[in-house]
């Protein structure tokens, strides 16, 4: 009989938490601080259109960087993702891997720029922070499949709220990754109201820890195998 394959790090749930909570921070940053959400893609669509029929194009042209950063991000976080190693778990490894080096500019550039960044500046992070996004829910699809998702919650909530009503069946973990969205978007607000210079440092850190977190899942299951004498 074949074994069965490891599972994504992100189905034990400390991962899928920890990068929902970032998706929430990221795009928060990205609102309060560059002006636009960053995997928001519906939104941002809607919005672009809005702004080019209402002629401003200054505003237009944020949510096309917003929009183009995403694209980019996620064919990467796709090419990335998909190049699994020996190691259960290495392709997400590998777009969170590079989520973080995009999230960790964006925390040197905000530096620089002393929280306030302008012109080209801005547009770098803005574009930094949507291919953040872009390869985070790329790289959780590549390797988890359509039924995780860490930013795009529309579907989720939708399937709670018919689960709920249709079959009487409440999702507790869907529940806590909505919630977990909500939180980081909190944390963030929080974050950028009272320690302004490191707003971007929420992110970041949760990225950080969710990468940790694929690792520290991986080592607990190849202790808990049993040696065969």
């Amino acid at each position: 009989m074949s074994a069965e394959p490891a599972p994504w790090p992100g189905h034990s749930g400390t991962t899928r938490y920890l990068l929902t909570l970032a998706a929430g921070a990221a795009n928060a940053f990205g609102f309060l601080a560059l002006g636009v959400f960053t995997s928001v893609v519906t939104a941002n669509s809607a919005l672009l259109g809005l702004r080019l029929g209402s002629a401003e194009p200054a505003t237009a042209g944020s949510v096309a960087v917003a929009l183009l950063g995403y694209l980019v991000g996620a064919a990467a976080g796709t090419v990335v993702s998909a190049g699994r190693g020996r190691v259960p778990g290495s392709g997400i490894r590998g777009g969170l891997l590079l989520e973080v080096l995009s999230l960790w500019l964006v925390t040197g550039g905000w530096l620089i720029w002393h929280g306030a960044p302008h012109g080209g500046g801005r547009v770098l992070l803005l574009l930094l922070t949507a291919m953040a996004m872009g390869c985070q829910n790329a790289g959780v699809r590549v390797t988890a499949g359509g039924d995780v998702t860490t930013a795009y919650l529309t579907g989720l909530l939708t399937s709670i709220v018919t689960a709920f009503v249709g079959q009487g069946r409440l999702s507790v973990r869907n529940v806590g990754v909505v919630l977990s969205l909500v939180a980081g978007a909190a944390a963030e607000g929080a974050a950028y109201r009272w320690l302004h210079t490191g707003a971007p440092l929420v992110p970041v850190l949760l990225v950080t820890a969710a990468l940790a977190a694929t690792w520290a899942g991986s080592t607990a299951r190849v202790t808990a195998v049993p040696v065969e004498p």
